[in-house]
């Protein structure tokens, strides 16, 4: 049975050519499995678990010229 979360090499071609970087052909098994590799950990992380802290940051745009308030 095939794992949920990994990438198709359509998935990989799609992601690679919104990133806007270039991988040749040859090399696309090899990104897959290093990515695979590399979300492994977060991916069996349960977000269930983590303690949320609060407020959460927010990030307002400024209004004008730059001044604080």
């Amino acid at each position: 049975m095939a794992d949920p979360h990994e990438l198709t090499l359509e998935e990989l071609r799609e992601r690679i050519r919104v990133a806007g970087i270039t991988v040749a052909e040859h090399r696309l098994a090899m990104v897959r499995k290093l990515l695979a590799d590399a979300l492994a950990p977060v991916r069996a992380l349960d977000s269930r678990t983590i303690r949320t802290v609060e407020p959460a940051v927010k990030f307002v745009p400024e209004a004008r010229g730059g001044h604080h308030e």
